[in-house]
């Protein structure tokens, strides 16, 4: 932390840090000792399992990884297994080491046939959390969403973060009707009084387009503060704005842009900008029409969409494979 801040390093505070880590795990490796001479398998487990909540609880990445797979080797039960790799997709979240979380993952799916109700719940949040802070919000949210009820995972958050989580991620992927039944009558968000994600989810079901990128951006700057979204912060800005600018065009077949500034109550060359970086991304399927300062939309055969975009991808791919070739035979 002093380094990414430039603070300076009190030496002083450090070698009495760390004397009071060395005498902790000291204590624990007396427990460990004592557990390993005169008791059983589950008496040395609870020893290590102390010791590698110790290494969590100080950032020691290193130690803790290797207790734990130490306390792994006597530990038999399902749900006690899971709660060890819970620990590690925690700490390779904390660490930005997605190699560890998702390996973590992957071991506790494995494990998730022997486990109890409350844990099978758990992995759904974790492996929901885990899916969000690698970006797969389609996926990851609808774990989410499916936990909203059995939410039991405090250790990781708390259930107000949890739904404002939960709602953030699912909403550009939700049609209306899913977000009325999801978000909008979900008495589990309707609980959470977060003004600002209310408003914005209220602005977009109930076409209220003036209000959305005011509440967006409060929705925005409370993302910032989240460990899990502050990553994703342009990310869920601009895939927002795409979803509510084609529900706007969803209802016209033609409209002026200066009328579409109004809905939205954005400057004129603001919106004109963003459709047009939209447009050329192929987000939005319509043309800006300057001569008459008109939108038209179009709405082509689905099917015949998704074979032109193949084959502009497919393009894309032989031109990169094709320099690719080119500069291992210059090599």
């Amino acid at each position: 932390v002093c380094n990414v801040f430039g603070w300076p390093i009190d030496e002083a505070t450090v070698a009495k840090m760390d004397e009071i880590n060395n005498k902790v795990v000291d204590k624990y490796d007396a427990q460990l000792k004592e557990a390993q001479e005169s008791m059983g398998n589950i008496e040395i487990r609870d020893a290590l399992w102390k010791k590698c909540e110790h290494y969590a609880r100080i950032g020691d990445l290193d130690n803790c990884l290797k207790t734990n797979e130490e306390c792994l080797k006597y530990t038999i039960a399902g749900g006690p297994k899971m709660d060890l790799m819970f620990q590690r997709i925690r700490l390779g979240i904390a660490f930005g080491n997605n190699e560890i979380a998702a390996k973590s993952v992957q071991e506790a799916t494995k494990m998730v046939k022997d486990a109890d109700w409350e844990r099978r719940n758990r992995l759904k949040v974790y492996e929901g959390l885990y899916l969000v802070f690698i970006r797969d919000f389609k996926t990851g949210s609808k774990l989410l969403a499916d936990s909203l009820s059995t939410f039991a995972t405090s250790e990781l958050l708390d259930f107000k973060q949890f739904v404002f989580i939960a709602v953030i991620t699912s909403l550009p992927h939700l049609s209306r009707p899913e977000l009325k039944k999801n978000v909008v009558d979900s008495p589990e968000v309707v609980s959470v009084n977060n003004s600002a994600l209310n408003e914005l989810v209220n602005a977009i079901y109930n076409c209220r387009y003036k209000n959305v990128f005011t509440a967006l951006e409060q929705v925005c700057q409370d993302m910032r503060k989240n460990v899990f979204l502050t990553a994703h912060v342009n990310y869920v800005f601009r895939e927002i704005r795409v979803m509510v600018f084609n529900q706007f065009l969803d209802s016209y077949s033609s409209v002026t842009l200066k009328s579409m500034s109004n809905a939205f109550r954005i400057p004129l060359n603001v919106l004109d900008s963003m459709l047009s970086t939209f447009i050329n991304n192929e987000r939005i399927s319509c043309k800006i029409d300057r001569v008459n300062g008109s939108v038209v939309t179009f709405r082509g055969d689905a099917t015949n969409f998704q074979y032109h975009k193949l084959l502009k991808s497919s393009d894309l791919l032989l031109n990169r494979i094709q320099k690719l070739s080119r500069s291992v035979e210059m090599q």
